[in-house]
Order: structure tokens, then C-alpha cells, then sequence
């Protein structure tokens, strides 16, 4: 088959070389901020955690995935390297120009931040990034009682999480508070001083599909790679569709449980053990041919670590009280869309190569399996020496 062959030795280099590359994104990719905030009948109060050192090397996070291909990556690179003390200052330098890329509004009145604090992770891995925290904070305008909060879209996607201030006492229904995801530079609906904030439930419904989306596509590498070792062991529809279901209970199972605070696990337990179901999963497929029921418990197992990692995302952002069956199910939702495109993405690729079983797991399925093998084992590497040295 001539065609095949010509396609095949045009697209696997391509190809292979992806994927050798997805091991420097995950060390630089783009995650959304998280932002905190307090409203009281006096003022507004921020808390900003996010990766400070791309706004300092004026990185546009909406337009690029990772920070080595930015064209001020040396920059980015250099400004890591800094110590707290010496990024707190740069930072503070250019808080001017942070403010004028955040957008508070109360009624007409654009609300004018300073500056509280600023602080940073210390005794990070200088090839990893770094989590700042600045606390910022504006007077509310006279006569109002809500705001609306978001910023400039090259800051990239944020977390906005509404938290009850301490002077409003008891009289705060804690299941009306705000959590949204806000992208594109959108601003959050309208948030009231005393802890109101009516949401659709269509809002809720959308906000949350979203963020399991993205934690899959473009930001969950580990997770496309596991699907991706799935796939490559049966593109067939009734192994390929055992498999994904086996693995889509249990990371349900478990992103419910930990969800709700019955299970809990260590990020540093379960964040390397997730890279080597990576790598575990992608070499079986070298000495495995036939789907078994010894794979499909394995299969399982990993589900529900990975179920885990799902959970310890809900946990930064945190699941309204009121809506959290729904918030829980839409995110469940939006990580399968992402898990059937990615499976959909490498269907697609798969028909451009009609090959015979045999030709298909000499050419396709040992190759690409090795790559993510070799990917998994060094994901699993990294998160244990960033463990050991933090």
C-alpha cells in the first residue's frame, strides 16, 4: 500500500516529535489564576494567586500554551530564577501597569486598586512555576453595594471565588457565593457587598463544563496521555469503548468522593502515581494484545487516582454549596468531552492509515506507545524530584 506508506512516513515524524516535546510543556504550561475576593459596604479586597512572572515578561497567557514559545521565554526564564525578595520588587515596580489590565466596576466607577502585599513561593524548582500571591484592594464608590470584577484577557484565564467577609457576621448565606471561571477578559455578573450573587443556573452549568474542558484540553497532559495509551492499545470501537468506560466510573467515583471530603489523598502520593499509570499503561501495550480482565481492573485502579487529580482541581476552585451536584456533574462533563476528543482527534488520524491489525501494531501502537511510556516515566520523574526538593 504505497499511500499508506507515503502518508505514514509524512506524518510520523511530525508526530512523534509532538509528542516527545508535550514533556517541556508540562513544566511551563498555562493555568488559570485563582482570585479570592471580600466585599464590604467600604471596600473591595483581592487575592490574587497566579503566575506573576508572565505578566513581568509580558507573556500574552490567551494567546500562547507555553512559555517557552513566547518570544520573551529568555525573559520569562530569567525573572524564575529570581529570588522572592527580588520578584516582589519587580512586581512592585509594575504594579501600575498590573492595575491598569484589571477591571473592577462598581455601578460607572471603575475601581481603583493599590497594592497591599505580595508574596512567593519559595524553594520551587526554578524549571517549574511559581505561584505569587497579591492581595489588592480598592474603596467601594459611595451608594453601592455590588461590583463586577475581571481583567485583561493576555493575564489570561481566571478563577473568580467570592468569600464572605468577616465583618458581615452570620447574616451570609455561604450557598449564595460566587464561583465562576472567567476568560476572554469577561467580567464576572454583578456581586453584592452583603454576599449575594444570583447566578443562572446555566451560568453554573457552562462555567463548570468549561473548566473540566480545559483541565483536559489544553492543560491536562497527563490525562490526554493516558487516553491516548487506551486508544493506541484498541482503536477498535468495543475494547476502546470498555476501557474508557471502565476508567470514566472511576475517576467519577472518586472525583465525587474526594469532592464531598470522604476520601483524601496527598497531591504528592497521587500526582506521581498518575505519571506512572501513564507509563504503565503505554509499555503493557508492547506485551499485551488482548484485552483482559487484568487490564480493565488496572484500568480501573488508575481511574480512580486520576479521579483524584480531578478532585484536587475542584478543590482550588472550590463547588457552590447550593448548586454542587450540578457544578460536580457539569465538570464531570466537560472532562469527558475532552477525553472523546481526544479520542475523536486520534480516530480521525488513524483512518488516514487503513492499515491491516498487524501492520497497525508495528507501525502505530509500538512506536507511539514507547514515546508515551518514556514521556509517562519522565512526568513521573520530575513531580518526584520537585517533591524531594521542595
Amino acid at each position: 500500500m504505497p499511500f499508506c506508506k507515503a502518508i505514514y512516513r509524512q506524518f510520523f515524524p511530525a508526530i512523534l516529535l509532538l509528542l516527545c516535546s508535550l514533556m517541556s510543556v508540562h513544566g511551563h504550561e498555562m493555568r488559570p489564576a485563582i482570585a479570592d475576593i471580600k466585599l464590604s459596604p467600604t471596600d473591595v479586597s483581592i487575592t490574587i494567586r497566579f503566575n506573576a512572572e508572565l505578566f513581568l515578561a509580558d507573556i500574552d497567557a490567551s494567546q500562547i500554551e507555553d512559555s517557552d514559545d513566547a518570544p520573551t521565554a529568555a525573559t520569562y526564564d530569567r525573572m524564575r530564577q529570581l529570588q522572592p525578595a527580588e520578584l516582589r520588587d519587580r512586581f512592585t515596580q509594575r504594579w501600575h501597569a498590573f492595575a491598569d489590565r484589571l477591571n473592577g466596576q462598581a455601578g460607572g466607577d471603575r475601581l481603583q486598586f493599590e497594592l497591599v502585599d505580595f508574596i512567593s513561593e519559595e524553594d520551587v524548582h526554578f524549571s517549574l512555576p511559581r505561584i505569587s500571591t497579591a492581595v489588592i484592594r480598592a474603596p467601594m464608590p459611595a451608594n453601592e453595594t455590588e461590583v463586577r470584577f475581571g481583567w485583561d484577557a493576555r493575564l489570561g484565564n481566571l478563577i473568580l471565588r467570592q468569600m464572605a467577609a468577616a465583618s458581615a457576621g452570620p447574616s451570609i448565606d455561604p450557598d449564595s457565593l460566587y464561583t465562576g471561571l472567567l476568560s476572554g477578559g469577561s467580567l464576572s455578573p454583578a456581586i453584592n457587598s452583603v454576599g449575594v450573587a444570583t447566578v443562572p443556573i446555566a451560568s453554573v452549568i457552562s462555567n463548570y463544563i468549561k473548566i473540566g474542558f480545559i483541565h483536559i484540553i489544553p492543560r491536562g497532559l497527563d490525562h490526554i496521555l493516558f487516553v491516548l495509551g487506551l486508544f493506541l492499545y484498541a482503536p477498535r470501537w468495543c475494547p476502546l469503548l470498555a476501557q474508557i468506560t471502565i476508567f470514566t466510573i472511576a475517576h467519577s467515583l472518586t472525583l465525587a468522593l474526594a469532592s464531598r471530603g470522604l476520601v483524601s489523598v496527598p497531591a504528592t502520593i497521587v500526582e506521581p502515581m498518575i505519571a506512572a499509570s501513564i507509563a504503565y499503561v503505554a509499555l503493557e501495550n508492547l506485551w499485551q494484545r488482548k484485552l483482559r480482565l487484568s487490564r480493565l481492573l488496572i484500568i480501573f485502579t488508575f481511574g480512580l487516582l486520576h479521579g483524584l487529580g480531578f478532585a484536587s482541581v475542584l478543590a482550588d476552585i472550590g463547588l457552590p454549596s447550593s448548586d454542587f451536584l450540578i457544578s460536580l456533574i457539569s465538570f464531570n462533563i466537560g472532562v469527558e468531552l475532552g477525553q472523546i476528543t481526544v479520542i475523536a482527534a486520534a480516530l480521525s488520524l488513524s483512518l488516514l492509515l487503513p492499515l491491516s491489525p498487524d501492520r497497525y501494531r508495528r507501525l502505530i501502537t509500538i512506536p507511539f506507545s514507547l514515546v508515551i511510556g518514556v514521556i509517562g516515566i519522565g512526568i513521573a520523574a520530575e513531580r518526584v524530584i520537585g517533591i524531594w526538593l521542595t
